[in-house]
């Protein structure tokens, strides 16, 4: 086994997928890649609220520390959950939920996983029928292990 990856969304609700993560990665003895999943509105509204923080305490904000805001909930509960089992490497990824299927098969084909951990949800029949579902997306096109935690 090469390298796992993670998907979080919301760092309370996909902690027990990080752990089911961990025990892999350490009973493989391999890497984990942990990606933090946010759509733009996430971007725009950690965005804003960076410009607002920025103009009251006259300074500017980047894009990285924007990035960085998105992933902050993400980074504490890998640290929490990981450390100091498994090393991990944190990446973001900002996409709309018609996309983040073919992102994180990107990602993943690009770092050499072998296995991805994503979580699920239930959605009416509507939205899978406009949005798409990542979870059935990325294990037909994934040529590797998919573990689906569902909430």
């Amino acid at each position: 086994m090469t390298r796992v990856l993670v998907t979080v969304e919301r760092a309370d609700r996909d902690r027990e997928l990080l752990e089911r993560a961990r025990a892999l990665a350490v009973g493989a003895e391999t890497d984990l890649l942990v990606v933090a999943l946010a759509t733009p509105d996430a971007y725009e509204t950690i965005e804003k609220t960076l410009g607002a923080i920025g103009r009251a305490e006259h300074t500017n904000y980047t894009a990285d520390d924007v990035l960085d805001g998105v992933s902050a909930d993400v980074e504490d509960a890998a640290n929490d959950v990981l450390e100091p089992d498994v090393e991990y490497e944190l990446r973001t990824i900002i996409a709309e939920e018609d996309e983040q299927a073919e992102a994180l098969l990107g990602v993943a084909n690009r770092t050499d996983c072998d296995h991805i951990f994503l979580s699920g949800y239930r959605r009416s029949p509507t939205k899978k029928a406009i949005f798409g579902d990542r979870a059935q997306r990325v294990i037909l096109d994934f040529d590797g292990y998919v573990t689906v935690g569902m909430d």
